[in-house]
């Protein structure tokens, strides 16, 4: 029995990628439509690998009230069942323990992916990116000359792999040095508190971890 259950959890880069969604957001609720969203599949598809974790009890439902647009203007509500990861699953702590310590995604595709939306000159990690719960931000990027849709598609598509909304913020070169020299409190928060530097041009060396 637990032989299946692993073959079911570990069976896919997708069901991984369901795995984190579920586990980096204990006790919230998501239709399948919010699961088809967030980790970029078919609603299809999505509800068939939901219905394989919900065979083995690693999720528990409800039903909800959803918003569905018919037409151009017309709203309908509806129900719809809801899923939440089930802390009282067989390896529900070993689970947790696992995502939370795993790196949540590859730094060396993090520094590909960044570098292709503009001029990139300093990427600072924190928060969920060093498993961090106390931090403010879990991503800074410094650059100039940003592609807005290169850098909604790149984000869109790293919270898909690490199954969380990423807190984070972009700044110009200026505005970076602006604030650092006006001593920012959210940059001094960001500078002194634990933190990983990926890119790192402007050559700031305080703080890190």
């Amino acid at each position: 029995m637990e032989n299946q259950i692993l073959e079911k959890l570990f069976d896919s880069p997708i069901k991984v990628r369901l795995l984190k969604l579920f586990l980096r957001n204990d006790g919230i609720f998501f239709s399948i439509d919010d699961i088809a969203s967030k980790i970029h599949i078919s609603a299809r598809y999505a509800r068939k690998e939901v219905e394989k974790l919900n065979d083995i009890n690693f999720l528990k439902t409800k039903t909800v009230k959803i918003k569905v647009r018919c037409g151009l203007k017309k709203i309908k509500v509806k129900k719809a069942i809801a899923y939440s990861v089930n802390s009282d699953f067989t390896f529900y702590p070993e689970l947790k323990n696992l995502v939370f310590k795993s790196s949540p995604a590859s730094e060396d595709n993090l520094r590909i992916g960044i570098q292709k939306i503009g001029k990139i000159k300093l990427v600072i990690l924190a928060g969920l990116f060093i498993n961090s719960e106390s931090s403010r931000i879990d991503l800074v990027m410094v650059g100039d000359g940003i592609n807005q849709k290169k850098l909604e598609r790149f984000l869109g598509n790293l919270e898909a792999e690490v199954g969380k909304d990423i807190k984070y913020v972009v700044l110009t070169t200026e505005e970076f040095n602006y604030r650092l020299s006006m001593f920012d409190r959210f940059l001094r928060d960001v500078l002194d508190y634990p933190h990983k530097k990926l890119i790192n041009k402007l050559k700031i060396w305080n703080g890190g971890v």
